[in-house]
């Protein structure tokens, strides 16, 4: 294998944050410490856009790209993420759970959008995209809480109801308040009750905008395997004529016919498989040892909008100071 790139998706951790303190990952600190190249990139969605040739989407809103791997064109042009959320609710404000960013298997999605159709289907609609959740379509607002909320995990929500500068659009404030009193008293909330799996506070509404024309060829550039079940590399996948899969468990488990692989995990808030602490011997470990051997020629990780390049070799760089994974991620 020559080249692998691990996306993290939902590791933001603000200066503050105490989250994973106290968790040992040699392999992880090691790597970080010996990347060749390094630096800020600001969303990770952006990144990889360009990386895979698709500069024309870098300014698309996600929604809308990874709709097209799902919906009608016509359809994805006026698509949000509706991704379902669990609040934790406070005295005096509310929190997004830190593991708030639930799933739902194919039917139960197929469940709560013919429920969503018979109470909205007159103004929006609900189409599962996957696991990861939902598609809104029939909203006309162009601003609103835009907030990718996988970096509001354990965070008070407000924070991320807006970007700097933009105003929350009438129609999509009402819309959300709306599906927040719905969802209180669906009754597939009281079957999840019943089965004692978190309840679905909200559909946390972002990604959308105003339709973009997507018509743009793509540049011919790496042609990856790629491997996790985020909305958005589907709709990247599908641009560029690929395919995704389920993200593997373990290095080991990459197919070997795979010579660039790109892998997107959600450690914070993903299945127990990817759960951060398994990551330093399911994939770190073997990671370091294949570059050290030889065997993988870079890899590329991608963590609280932080890039990192480390290549085969690196290591003999034995002047640069130690420093815990955690500052890494953090400086």
């Amino acid at each position: 294998m020559r080249r692998v790139t691990l996306i993290l998706s939902d590791l933001y951790l603000p200066e503050e944050s105490g989250a994973a303190e106290g968790l040992p990952m040699p392999s992880l600190d090691r790597l970080l410490r010996f990347a060749g190249a390094r630096g800020q990139v600001g969303d990770w969605r952006t990144w990889l856009a360009s990386s895979l040739g698709l500069e024309h989407l870098r300014d698309v809103p996600p929604a809308q790209v990874a709709a097209r791997a799902r919906l009608p064109a016509d359809l994805a042009s006026q698509a949000w993420f509706a991704t379902p959320v669990s609040f934790d609710l406070h005295i005096n404000h509310v929190r997004l759970n830190p593991r708030g960013l639930l799933r739902v298997d194919p039917a139960e999605g197929a469940e709560w959008c013919a429920a969503f159709a018979r109470d909205f289907g007159s103004d929006y609609t609900l189409h599962f995209g996957g696991p990861r959740g939902f598609f809104l379509t029939g909203l006309r607002s162009a601003g609103g809480p835009t907030l990718d909320p996988a970096r509001l995990l354990g965070a008070d929500v407000v924070s991320g109801m807006r970007r700097p500068g933009e105003l929350v659009g009438l129609e999509l404030a009402r819309a959300a308040t709306e599906f927040e009193f719905w969802l209180h008293a669906a009754p597939l909330n009281a079957a999840r009750d019943v089965a004692r799996r978190p309840r679905i506070s909200s559909l946390w509404l972002w990604g959308g905008g105003a339709p973009v024309d997507v018509s743009a060829s793509p540049v011919e550039t790496r042609t990856p395997g790629l491997f996790g079940d985020d909305l958005f590399l589907a709709g990247l996948a599908r641009a560029r004529g690929l395919t995704t899969r389920s993200a593997p468990t373990t290095f080991a488990a990459l197919p070997a016919d795979v010579g660039d692989a790109i892998v997107e995990l959600m450690p914070m808030s993903g299945t127990s498989d990817e759960a951060l602490g398994k990551l330093e011997a399911r994939w770190f470990a073997p990671l370091r040892a294949a570059l050290s051997q030889g065997k993988l020629d870079r890899l590329e990780l991608l963590a609280n909008d932080r890039y990192w390049c480390i290549e085969r070799g690196g290591a003999w760089k034995f002047w640069r100071r130690r420093q815990g994974w955690l500052a890494s991620l953090k400086a």
